[in-house]
This record gives C-alpha cells, sequence and structure tokens, in this order.
C-alpha cells in the first residue's frame, strides 16, 4: 500500500493513463455513488471512471469498506460552519438544517452515513461545532456531552426517516394514507378521523418544531444548573472555572 496522499500513475487498454492518489480515487467514486447508488458503487465501476484497473484502488484503500467510510467522512466535512457571530440558537438550528440536508441529499447512501465511526476527522470537527455551541448556550462539560449524544440522535434518525421517504416518494401515498384514517370507524378510532386531515404533516415542519423544543430543552437545562448563556469573558463556562 502506498503511504497516505501518495499517487502514482495507473493505466488501462488503450493506453490512456490516469494518475491515481486518494483524492482522485475518493472523487471518482463520488460520481459512481451519485450515478448508481451505493449498491452500484463497485471497485469495477470505479475503476472504469478512472480508466485504470481496478486493483490499482488497492494501493490506496485496504478494501471497499475504507473508501466508503473516507465518502463518509468527506460528506459531513463539508457541512458549513455558522457565524460564529450569530445566537447559539440560530447555530444550532443551521447545524441540524445542514446535517437532515445532508442525508435528504444523499438517499442512498443514508444507512451509511448514519453508521460512520465517530473517530473520523470530518465527524469529529462537527462534534467540536456542536459542543462550543452548547458551551455557549450554559452547559457544563457533562451535560453538553449527554445534549449532544441527543441532538446527534434526533438529527440522523429524522435523516434516515426522511431520506427514506426521499427513496420511496412519499408524498405522492399521502392523500391516499389520509382517506384511509379519515374511513376508520369514528367510535373506534375517534382521534384517528378527527385528525386524519392533518396527519403526515410536512417532514421539515415537524423537524423544525423537534429543533425548537431541543433548543427550548437546553435553555431549560442551562437555567437549571443556574448557568443560562454561561459563557464568561474568557471563553469558559461558569463550571469550567470552578
Amino acid at each position: 500500500m502506498t503511504a497516505r496522499g501518495g499517487s502514482e500513475v495507473d493505466a488501462r487498454a488503450g493506453n490512456r493513463a490516469t494518475r491515481l492518489d486518494r483524492d482522485v480515487i475518493v472523487n471518482a467514486a463520488q460520481r459512481v455513488l451519485g450515478r448508481d447508488g451505493l449498491a452500484g458503487l463497485t471497485l469495477r465501476r470505479i475503476g472504469t471512471e478512472l480508466g485504470a484497473d481496478p486493483t490499482a484502488i488497492y494501493r490506496h484503500f485496504r478494501d471497499k469498506d475504507e473508501l466508503v467510510i473516507e465518502l463518509a467522512d468527506r460528506a459531513f466535512a463539508s457541512l458549513p460552519a455558522p457565524d460564529p457571530a450569530l445566537p447559539w440558537q440560530d447555530r444550532l438550528r443551521l447545524m441540524l438544517r445542514a446535517a437532515l440536508e445532508l442525508y435528504r441529499a444523499n438517499p442512498a447512501f443514508s444507512l451509511q452515513l448514519s453508521r460512520q465511526p465517530d473517530d473520523t476527522p470530518g465527524l469529529e470537527r462537527v462534534a467540536e461545532m456542536v459542543l462550543a455551541t452548547l458551551a455557549d448556550a450554559g452547559l457544563g462539560p457533562r451535560d453538553r456531552a449527554i445534549m449532544y449524544q441527543l441532538v446527534t440522535n434526533y438529527a440522523v434518525g429524522s435523516g434516515i426517516f426522511i431520506s427514506q421517504d426521499v427513496l420511496d416518494d412519499w408524498d405522492r401515498s399521502l392523500p391516499a394514507l389520509r382517506r384511509t384514517y379519515r374511513a376508520l370507524p369514528p367510535e373506534q378510532y375517534p382521534h384517528c378521523v378527527a385528525s386524519a386531515e392533518y396527519l403526515f404533516p410536512d417532514q421539515d415542519d415537524v423537524y423544525d418544531l423537534g429543533v425548537d423544543m431541543i433548543i427550548d430543552a437546553i435553555e431549560k437545562l442551562a437555567r437549571s444548573r443556574g448557568k443560562p448563556n454561561g459563557r464568561k469573558p474568557d471563553g469558559t463556562t461558569t463550571e469550567e472555572r470552578e
């Protein structure tokens, strides 16, 4: 295996040479993933995309799993950092919205995103951004770690659910589903019938409501610790100074 970041020239029949390194291979894999989905992401297809012998990929990645992990990590690394001058509530909303859009934009890759190891550079960067935001909300190290896990679970779970809706073209089935609930026996399902026309609302509205509820919970937790907006002028929280 060549050193990380190394490169060499590989060629296939026809003498068309392609200089391979990790970036070139990942970029080709991203194109194949976007075109053929995760099921179609094979080393043979990546090799065809590169114009190279597929076995040359093994000089840069141990196996396909390592390549897929790299693909997912670069997706997380692409998430934008919010303006640090914004209130922490707005920063958290922006990060959670960006996470949802990442899953929505990669529905066939969503399960892999959810299984990504937590110790890759992209996710370490995300963790630092979220934890810093929670520190600015006034949470101490333990509380922000717990809240970070809650926020992560919410974003990942919602991302998988909504990305599968994209694959299943969920919106087209909603009118029929609402009619089904509206037609239930009212004596047995009175609440289902009463709410039938409002069931299965827009997922973005539901997601944003959940984000608002999480922010309310963070504010309440900070107040209960006696540290609302607990960032001090020296950059530490009350708990850290103690």
